[in-house]
């Protein structure tokens, strides 16, 4: 089947608009996944704070660098390298995860974070949001 001129020519203009409009629309639709992405993106707090030793007698300095990631991602850079979480439950009020050494708490409010250890120590800490950070580990 062969098509007149004229609708040939009506047809060419046609696919050509439609060309047009697609590519105009191709970097706003990848721009608005950018936003969404960047929206996910990790968000960093120093924790600063004491590690109690089981007896209660003593207890020393700590600083933790928590980062909650995209897709429920969680990693502690306690000092001695990055360490990964599993998340467990997460609400508006308290987010728990655990690792193979303790049971992690972060309070979303008052940025409380503990450390309940299965040796019995216990780490409590106080969380200051990183500004200006975009980095994940």
């Amino acid at each position: 089947m062969t098509l007149s001129p004229p609708v040939a020519r009506v047809a060419t203009e046609m696919l050509g608009f439609v060309m047009f409009r697609i590519s105009t629309s191709a970097p706003l639709i990848i721009a608005f996944f950018s936003i969404v992405a960047f929206a996910q993106d990790a968000r960093q707090f120093t924790c600063s704070g004491t590690m109690i030793e089981p007896s209660a007698m003593s207890s020393s300095p700590a600083t933790v660098v928590l980062t909650l990631g995209p897709a429920q991602k969680i990693t502690l850079d306690l000092g001695q390298g990055v360490v990964n979480a599993r998340r467990v439950n997460d609400n508006k009020i308290q987010l728990k995860f655990r690792t193979k050494d303790f049971e992690g708490e972060y309070f979303h409010y008052t940025g409380d974070l503990f450390f309940i250890y299965k040796s019995g120590h216990l780490m409590k800490l106080m969380c200051q949001k990183r500004e200006g950070l975009a980095v994940y580990q």
